[in-house]
C-alpha cells in the first residue's frame, strides 16, 4: 500500500462471531492492487464502542440480539459521521425499508460474494446507493410508496419545485390540462394508499421522503 492509497475504515456489527470476524478477514483483502484498503476497525456488536473509532463505514446487522429499532441505530451511525450499509439473512422488507428511510446507503443479504460486499462497501464509503436487485425488490415491494409513472414523476418534481402548471406544460411539451391530470394521478396514488398529500407542500414532503425528488429544492429555493 502507497501513502496515497485510500483507506476506508469499516465497522462490522452482528451478533454472530463467526459472520462478524468471517467478513472482518475476508474484507480485509483486496480483490485487485487498484481496490481502496479497507481496515476494519472493529468486529463486534457494540455500536457506541464502533463509532468511537470512527469508521466511515458501519456494516450493520438489521436484526441484532437487542432488538433495538433500526432506524435509531442508523441515525445514530450518521450522527456519529459514518456511512451505513445493512446486511441481513432475515429482516423482513420493513425493517429495511425502515432503515434506508433513516438513510442507510444499501443492503445486502448475507448470501451476498465477498466482491459484492467490497463493492457495496466502497460505493457506501463515498456516499453513493449501492442498488442491487435485493434492494430493488424491496424498494418496488414498498406498499407505502406509490408506482408514479415517468410522467407523473417529472409533473411531480417540478411542481413540488415551485414550478408553475404553465412552464411545466411547456418543459414537458404537454398541455396545462395534462399537467394537472399527471398531479391529480399523484394525489390519488397517494390517497389509495393512505397518504393526503393535497397542497404543494404536502406534495413535497411526501415524494422526498419517498426519494422522487433527489436534487430538487423545495419550492424553488
Amino acid at each position: 500500500m502507497t501513502d496515497t492509497q485510500e483507506v476506508i475504515r469499516v465497522a462490522v456489527l452482528d451478533d454472530h462471531p463467526l459472520v462478524r470476524e468471517g467478513l472482518a478477514a475476508l474484507l480485509a483483502v483486496p480483490v485487485s492492487d487498484h481496490d481502496p484498503a479497507v481496515e476494519v476497525v472493529i468486529a463486534g456488536e457494540n455500536l457506541e464502542e464502533a463509532l468511537a473509532l470512527r469508521p466511515n463505514v458501519v456494516l450493520l446487522d438489521i436484526v441484532m440480539g437487542d432488538s433495538g429499532p433500526i432506524a435509531a441505530k442508523v441515525r445514530q451511525c450518521l450522527d456519529g459521521g459514518a456511512e451505513v450499509l445493512l446486511i441481513s439473512a432475515t429482516a423482513p422488507p420493513s425493517a429495511i425499508l425502515s432503515g434506508l428511510r433513516a438513510g442507510a446507503l444499501g443492503f445486502l443479504p448475507k448470501t451476498a460474494s465477498v466482491a459484492e460486499v467490497r463493492s457495496a462497501v466502497m460505493d457506501v464509503a463515498h456516499g453513493d446507493v449501492h442498488l442491487t436487485m435485493d434492494l430493488a425488490a424491496v424498494l418496488t415491494a414498498d406498499p407505502e410508496r406509490p408506482n408514479l409513472s415517468p410522467q407523473e414523476t417529472k409533473a411531480l418534481r417540478l411542481y413540488a419545485a415551485g414550478g408553475k402548471i404553465a412552464t411545466i406544460a411547456r418543459t414537458m411539451d404537454v398541455s396545462p390540462y395534462t399537467v394537472k391530470e399527471y398531479l391529480d394521478r399523484v394525489r390519488s396514488k397517494y390517497a389509495a394508499i393512505g397518504r393526503q398529500a393535497r397542497t404543494r407542500t404536502e406534495l413535497y414532503v411526501a415524494a422526498d421522503r419517498d426519494g422522487f425528488l433527489e436534487g430538487v429544492n423545495p419550492l424553488g429555493d
